[in-house]
């Protein structure tokens, strides 16, 4: 079995770039979770369907190549550790919270979650105190995600908004502890994401029994789109390619990539569905850009 032999140490910058490159491109594909997501819901699908859908086309995708490079050090706790931190229990909470709160709120408070919880896991789990870079880089992403989500956080998504706004802070943790782990137990960021795709196969048969196939026969449509994205792109390309990040740069800075979902979201909705983006929302993503960038990138001098 090929033994693990993740970088602990802080990669060079050619490195660094490349890891960053990966981690945006993966944000860039996540952009579109809640559109899509929503889409389903208002097109016949129930959240069941969405989870089903979702790890149908994406879990087998990932058995096969979990196949060629094995568990190595995926022991059988740690692989169900992670799948229920990034798998199926995961997503349900994230397509879930939708019926409660906005798309807006998703694209705000998941990764935002993610952002704030990260550092503080990687500094309690790992010991690794975060750098001067990645606070610095922290407030300026604070001070960006208001900018694009305050005006819809502020408006709020009904009586029950803040259930959904709890969900998707709560996804936001799993999903920075998902990267964590992964950093202590060694694991490359392509294993762990074949790990916890592949594990979360055993709930199809599950769904079955107690759903059968939902609203799925009177939505073929819809399902299709669901496929496509949640299950390729967003569901098993873009998972990847964020793991093989999160390895590569440490949970601390990966933790920075992810709120440019919000201020890619927000260009995703005035591009393709026609919604009104205001200057404040505009200075927002670029803000969330730099603080990204400043995170990521800054470097210590040895």
């Amino acid at each position: 079995m090929q033994q693990e032999t993740p970088e602990t140490a802080r990669p060079p910058a050619a490195a660094d770039r490349g890891a960053v490159a990966g981690g945006v491109l993966a944000m860039v594909l996540f952009s579109g979770n809640f559109a899509c997501a929503r889409h389903g819901l208002e097109n016949g699908l129930s959240v069941a369907d969405l989870v089903f859908i979702r790890y149908a086309v994406s879990g087998p995708l990932y058995l096969v190549i979990l196949l060629r490079i094995g568990l190595g050090a995926a022991t059988p706790g740690r692989a169900l550790a992670l799948t229920l931190l990034g798998g199926v229990p995961y997503f349900l909470l994230t397509a879930g919270a939708l019926f409660f709160t906005s798309a807006a709120h998703g694209s705000v408070l998941n990764p935002g979650g993610t952002m704030v919880f990260a550092p503080l896991l990687a500094w309690l789990v790992l010991g690794e105190k975060p750098a001067a870079g990645v606070l610095l880089g922290v407030g300026i992403l604070v001070a960006g995600l208001l900018m694009i989500g305050g005006e819809g956080l502020l408006q709020g998504g009904g009586g029950r908004a803040w259930i959904g706004d709890l969900l998707l802070l709560w996804s936001g943790f799993d999903w920075a502890l998902f990267g964590v782990l992964m950093r202590r137990w060694r694991l490359s960021g392509l294993r762990a994401a074949c790990v916890m795709g592949a594990c979360s196969i055993f709930w199809l048969p599950v769904h079955l029994l107690v759903f059968g196939l939902g609203g799925i026969p009177d939505a073929l449509g819809a399902a299709a789109i669901q496929a496509g994205y949640q299950g390729l792109i967003a569901g098993w390309l873009a998972i990847i390619f964020y793991s093989r990040a999160v390895v590569a740069l440490g949970p601390s800075r990966a933790a920075l990539l992810p709120p440019l979902v919000p201020a890619l979201g927000v260009f995703w909705a005035w591009l393709l569905l026609g919604e009104r983006v205001s200057a404040l929302q505009i200075a927002g993503m670029a803000t969330v850009i730099a603080g990204m960038l400043v995170g990521a990138l800054w470097r210590r001098r040895a």
